[in-house]
Parts: structure tokens; sequence; C-alpha cells
């Protein structure tokens, strides 16, 4: 063995702290030695994903709902293991296929007209819930921890397998982690530590491209998560896989900009990392991104105005305007941007043939139950959910291709968009009047919006968001 351990990480790998630790530093050490490590680190955060428990293996419920995390975690579980008792270790889950407490709820993805859940599979999905929150699992079951229920600091290392938290982590808040596979995970979480590779190399983390935001941009870019997701799709495109250094940005860019932007790198990118600069932590400067001097023949690519429009057009599959589900949530909403979409649906119906879905964690949930938003967005026909991402269905069972869903998520259009239906990307106003109509009908691009000098618009800038009822609020 090359990788030289800690007294307390030997001592798991010789048994000394039980079979359970023994078989995951076991894993670990072996995954190390394939991927050049020399040494461990202690975690700070794991994020995994939620899984079901119980469902036969031999039936057809379990080829569709078992995507191999359960392969991992049952011989744990059979030892009785539990997560890391170190107080300085936070474990929680990604989001997984239904709200627990409201199976029977119509017109959610769980229970729609494209597809119902059977009760055999909710109930696995339940005690999945349900028996990793006893072995020692922080139940977030959401997409973005890292914004309600899990704090990790800069400098800190990481193990994420949600993609859009790990490049949340590395680009905004300085935590070092990589996309973390779903085998190696969860033996951090038995012990607390993972090899020292990829991205929590300091080497592998500087930037190999530059990219020059035009002034349009910095001065015509709302607040609206849309567009922060199309230059983030414009950025990603042209990546390459090379770690990016992004010049120019806007000096105000709010948490569900920044969450939209950065989420680029979930299906776009190879290493979720982008070194923004002057906000990046670590990355002040472009020489900082680099390591030092940039290079000199780097390569410098500039992105125009143009370019984040030309990727509203580029997310679009649909050949028609209609539209049957308005989904608002991947990454997931915070609760600003619940609010944002019940001031734009009140006093408005969604229309008879649209489900409008609206995605978030459970603190931003109740959050909106609390303080009236999700009345409003329930009383004007749309569904507001937490703990389950609706692609994690159409992922696991064939929905059919005979329908249309209206997103504003770059990531969504990427990663279940190749299921077969048809995609249509647009603004939050563009597919709020979606829901209410039916329809599809393209408002953002028209007119370029044009402000005084020195003042960053917000989404409240759009035309549907002037007026008395913004004021109310």
């Amino acid at each position: 063995m090359n990788m030289k351990l800690t007294t307390y990480e030997q001592e798991m790998l010789d048994g000394v702290h039980g079979p359970a630790k023994k078989l995951a530093m076991e894993g670990l050490v072996a995954f190390g030695e394939a991927v050049g490590a020399k040494e461990m680190v202690k975690v700070s955060f794991i994020h995994y994903i939620g899984c079901q428990k119980g469902l036969p293996k031999e039936s057809k419920e379990y080829q569709q709902f078992e995507w191999g995390q359960g392969l991992v975690l049952e011989p744990f579980w059979e030892m009785g293991a539990e997560a890391t008792k170190d107080p300085n270790v936070v474990c929680s889950c990604d989001p997984y296929v239904a709200q627990v407490d409201a199976y029977e709820k119509e017109g959610m993805p769980w229970n729609n007209k494209y597809f119902k859940m059977s009760p055999t599979v909710f109930k696995a999905v339940k005690d999945g819930y349900e028996h990793m929150q006893k072995t020692g699992w922080l139940p977030t079951y959401s997409c973005t921890p890292h914004f309600n229920s899990a704090f990790a600091l800069p400098g800190e290392y990481a193990a994420s397998c949600e993609s859009s938290c790990a490049s949340y982590l590395n680009s905004i808040l300085g935590v070092k982690t990589n996309r973390e596979s779903a085998v190696i995970a969860p033996y951090a979480t038995i012990t607390g530590c993972i090899p020292k590779y990829g991205l929590l190399l300091d080497e592998n983390r500087l930037a190999k491209v530059i990219y020059e935001l035009d002034d349009d941009i910095k001065n015509n870019i709302v607040d609206d998560p849309a567009d922060w997701a199309a230059l983030g799709g414009a950025i990603a495109k042209r990546a390459n896989n090379r770690i990016p250094a992004v010049l120019n940005l806007p000096p105000r860019m709010m948490p569900s900009a920044a969450k939209a932007l950065t989420a680029c790198a979930s299906p776009g990118m190879n290493d979720p990392l982008l070194h923004l600069i002057g906000k990046t932590p670590g990355s002040p400067t472009l020489e900082a991104a680099f390591g030092g001097k940039v290079p000199a023949d780097v390569e410098r690519i500039h992105l125009t105005l143009a370019d984040v429009k030309a990727m509203y057009a580029e997310l679009r599959t649909a050949k028609t305007d209609k539209v049957d589900i308005v989904h608002f949530g991947c990454p997931f909403l915070i609760y600003e941007e619940i609010q944002q979409i019940a001031r734009a649906l009140q006093g408005r119906k969604v229309h008879k043939d649209v489900m409008l879905w609206v995605q978030t964690d459970t603190p931003s949930y109740f959050m909106a139950q609390h303080y009236g938003d999700a009345r409003i967005i329930e009383e004007a026909g749309g569904k507001i959910y937490h703990q389950t991402c609706w692609g994690m269905n159409a992922l696991s069972v064939d929905w059919g291709s005979d329908f249309t869903v209206a997103t504003n998520s770059f990531k969504q259009f990427k990663i279940f968009g190749g299921l077969g239906h048809k995609v249509i990307f647009g603004s939050l106003t563009e597919l709020v009047n979606a829901a209410v109509t039916g329809k599809y009908v393209s408002t953002r691009w028209d007119e370029p919006l044009e402000y005084a000098e020195g003042r960053h618009p917000g989404i409240e800038d759009v035309e549907e968001f002037r007026g008395h009822t913004w004021a109310q609020h």
C-alpha cells in the first residue's frame, strides 16, 4: 500500500473499530490507490443520494427504482452501521422520488396522468427515507442542502454526489469537493475521510480558459434564474472540460443567480468548478485563479448578450408552443424564488391542461406554507412540494414522449431532456404565463432591457413584476 494513513485511519483499516469501518476503509484505500492519492483528508460534509429499502430484488420495480446506491448501503445496514459520529461531519441526502406525507395528492410528480407510483414502491421509498435518517443521515432530501441545512466552510473538504451542489460548494463557498461517485461517498460517511484526489488537490483546481463577458451582459442580464442558466450554458458548451475563469460579472449576483449559473457544471462540464473572478473565494484576480502568472497562450472566449439569447433557442426541442408541464426548481428553489412565482401567479389560474410544479427544499417549503406563498400557488392550481425531484421518477419509469415541459433550468434540459419528451426553455415570466394560458409565448428577448448606468437590474424590473401587485408585497 502506497497511501499514507493516520493512526486512526490505519486502525479502521485493521478492523479495530469494527467491520463496517474496515469494509469502508478497504474500499477507500483501493480507490485511492487507483487514482494515485497519497493520503486521505477529513471531510466536513458528505452529500449522497436517497434510496429505496425493501423492494423484492426479482421485481420490476426494483430494476426501476434501485439505481445502485442501495446495493452499496445494504452491507453496512446489515452490520448495523451508522454514519460517522464525528460531530464535525454532516451527512445529508439528495431528493428521491416522492414526498412521503403526500402519496395520494393528485397532480404531483409521483401521482399524475403520466405516472402513478405503486403503493409497494412508495412504501419502499418511505422505508428508505426513514432508515437513512435512523442511521445518522440528515434528512435534507434536497439538491441544495448548502442553502438551509449543511454549511461547509471555505477551505474544508467535502464529498458531494450531487453535481450542482458540488459546483456551488467549489465556486461560491470555496469548499473543496469532487463530483463524488455513488460508491465512494457512503464509505466516507462511515469513516469521515476520503482519498485526496481530483479537485481536492490545489493543482487540479487551477483555471484553464478565460471567459470575458461583454458589458452588454453585465448591464442587461437580470436576476431571473433563466438568464443565469443560459449564461452558464453558454460557458459550459465552450469549456471542453476546462475549468473556466469568468471576468466582468455584474457587481450583484443573488444566491438564486449563483445557483443557476454554477449548475451549468452539472451536465455541461467535467469538473464542478468555475472561478468567478472577484466572487469565488481564493480567486480575487485572474492571476490567483491560474495560480500565478496567466499563460500567454491561454484561450480567451468573448461572450455577448447574443450568446445568452442564443441559449434560450438552443435549449428547446419542442415544435409546438403548447405546454403540458411547467416546472420550477432544478436545482431546488430557495424561498426568494418561491416568492417571485407566487407574486406572478397571484389572482390568476393555471390552465386546466397544465401541471405547474414548484419544487423546493423542506425549509423553504414550510416557509412558503407559513407566509402564504404556497396558498397562492395552490389556489391558482399549481403544486408545491419538497423531498423529491420530478426527473427522478421520469428516469425510473418511461412516461412516454407525448408531452412538453417548460423550464428555466439548463441542468434539467441536459439531464432529463433526452428522455423523449419535448422541452421549452423560458424566463420566469414566460413560464408563469405559459402555465396560465397553456401556451408558451416568447417575450424575454423582444427588446433588450435598458437600465441607467451603474444600476444592475433585478427581476422586479421585468414588466410582469411592475405595478400594484409587486408593491403589495
